[in-house]
């Protein structure tokens, strides 16, 4: 019925074309008339050759991409917001919170970490070197990789000078703090590997570390004890931060100590994670080896009150004794715990934290990563405004134009995946654009069952920025190739039925008709084909280049 309705169209066009024409014909050839007369003008074409696309026509919605809104990877108060509709290009502040600017990166992968010497290498590595290479700040020999070394905490440190973020000046008096704690673990390992006797000052170390030993050994392993008593550490350090009354605090600036804090509060964090991955890990006492412990523990007690009463060598052969066994029973309990690895570990862990001190540091809050450049929408926080973390600030989208439109569900086999549509903007201008996506679900309406269709502008920044406005989408739906076409108005109604074509034999001039109908032209009787764009297909003895007559 649609297609029907189409050609009817065709029919009464090409009535109206050939009732005006055949009037101007046959008047002309019963009465010559003044040159003042009004008179329908005649121009001629050329009978063109090639592809003739048959186009169906929809309602279509620009739109603009990947619509959403930004929010606030920290709190503070927002001193800075760009105007509603700016368009954010790779390099350009997004916002800042508490004059802390967040930059726009151009990548896929969210940042979700802080990276810095110690980081695992990643691709959220790689895109923070991308991005300072686009932003000019590398070598021209240098290649980005997933790898975070000191030319990419150099690169960093020019960056943040640049945007006036803190840079890594100088160690902190909380990394000093955490750098020589580890130091001290080191030595105190060494001391402990390269003394082979034992000290009445070990016995009473040994002494609590039993009990610990004792308390803890049916709950955890030593990386669990180690992260507890770091936290504890750090929790202390914090206190001390706190505490307004102490000359070393009240000297540091607010900034600063916020800042420690959020250091030790970070670092708290982390050894809570190592916790909860060692919970459970810890080996449990058995009975021969409880019954060492006992052992151990009595020969201590009984040395340690022979030492109380005056040492002598029997005594101190008994505190030997203890300690033997002690030291038998905790091997047994701690399964061999090897004191080379333990200091192999520490060791490493001292370097952690010295290359931490001096590595700049990337946080996920001073970057957002996004595919394409952002156009700013309407806002919800406005500057001044005090932001919590995740408090929404305002709507973005990406400067990606799409079209969405519907199709008749009987007419979904016209459009597939990949096709070139053409549409038309509300400035009558028409762009390319391609099909990226097909709804497989049926739409039910009162008006029909329908299917979604998305179509990709392929040139967005040609043209001007538009969202929710109406288009037309023409769609092809059928192509005739290598085919003769003329205008839809060259054609002529014929009496006994058909289309013929006033071919011209002479020269046009300019595309004006000049001649007599009917002396110096002759009509070829045509068939009609497909027609589009006020185009239709002839077929007849005709060729491509004649020329024809058509009013104007």
């Amino acid at each position: 019925m649609k297609n029907l309705l189409k050609l009817k169209n065709l029919y009464v066009l090409i009535a109206v074309a050939g009732l005006a024409y055949g009037g101007y014909y046959f008047g002309t050839q019963s009465t010559e008339t003044s040159s003042n007369n009004k008179t329908l003008e005649l121009t001629t074409v050329a009978i063109n050759k090639g592809d003739l696309e048959k186009k169906e026509e929809y309602n279509g919605t620009l739109r603009q991409t990947n619509s959403k809104v930004l929010n606030s990877p920290m709190s503070g108060v927002a001193t800075y917001i760009p105007k509603e509709g700016t368009i954010i290009n790779f390099g350009e502040i997004l916002f800042a919170i508490d004059n802390k600017p967040v930059i726009l990166v151009e990548g896929s992968v969210p940042f979700y970490r802080t990276l810095d010497l110690n980081s695992d290498p990643g691709p959220d590595v790689l895109q923070v070197e991308n991005a300072l290479v686009f932003l000019g700040y590398s070598s021209e020999d240098f290649l980005p990789d997933e790898t975070f070394d000191e030319v990419t905490s150099n690169m960093l440190n020019q960056l943040y000078i640049d945007y006036k973020i803190e840079t890594k000046s100088e160690v902190t008096a909380v990394e000093q703090v955490a750098i020589n704690l580890k130091q001290t673990e080191v030595e105190s390992i060494e001391e402990t590997i390269s003394d082979g006797g034992t000290t009445l000052a070990e016995v009473n170390s040994k002494k609590k570390t039993l009990d610990d030993a004792i308390e803890n050994s049916t709950k955890e392993n030593t990386a669990w004890q180690t992260a507890t008593n770091l936290i504890e550490d750090y929790n202390q350090q914090i206190s001390l931060l706190k505490d307004l009354t102490n000359p070393r605090t009240i000297a540091k600036s607010e900034q600063t100590r916020k800042d420690e804090i959020k250091s030790y509060e970070d670092l708290i964090e982390e050894q809570k994670r190592i916790r909860e991955m060692e919970e459970g890990e810890g080996s449990v006492i058995d009975g021969a080896e409880a019954l060492a412990i006992e052992n151990a523990q009595k020969a201590y007690d009984d040395a340690l009150k022979s030492y109380n009463e005056g040492v002598d060598a029997a005594e101190a052969l008994a505190i030997e004794n203890a300690q033997k066994a002690y030291d038998d029973a905790l091997k047994s309990y701690n399964e061999g715990v090897d004191q080379e690895s333990e200091l192999t570990k520490a060791k490493e862990e001292l370097e952690e934290l010295k290359l931490s001190a001096k590595s700049e540091t990337f946080s996920p809050t001073n970057a957002y990563a996004s595919e394409s450049p952002i156009i700013i929408g309407s806002y919800i926080s406005d500057i001044g405004s005090a932001v919590s973390l995740n408090s929404q600030l305002y709507n973005i989208s990406s400067i990606g134009i799409e079209v969405v439109f519907q199709v008749d569900a009987s007419d979904q086999e016209t459009v597939s995946l990949g096709d070139s549509v053409e549409i038309e903007l509300p400035t009558d201008e028409r762009v390319p654009t391609i099909i990226t996506f097909i709804d497989q679900v049926v739409t039910q309406t009162q008006a029909g069952e329908f299917i979604e269709v998305i179509l990709e502008v392929l040139n967005p920044n040609e043209i001007e920025a538009y969202d929710q406005a109406p288009v037309k989408v023409f769609v092809t739906t059928e192509v005739s190739e290598n085919v003769l076409f003329v205008p839809v108005n060259a054609l002529l109604a014929l009496a006994e039925g058909g289309y013929a074509l006033e071919v011209y034999e002479g020269e046009a001039e300019d595309g004006i008709f000049q001649g007599e109908s009917g002396v110096d032209t002759s009509y070829v009787a045509v068939e009609i084909g497909v027609f589009t764009d006020g185009f239709v297909e002839v077929k007849g003895n005709i060729s491509e280049g004649q020329i024809v007559v058509v009013p104007r």
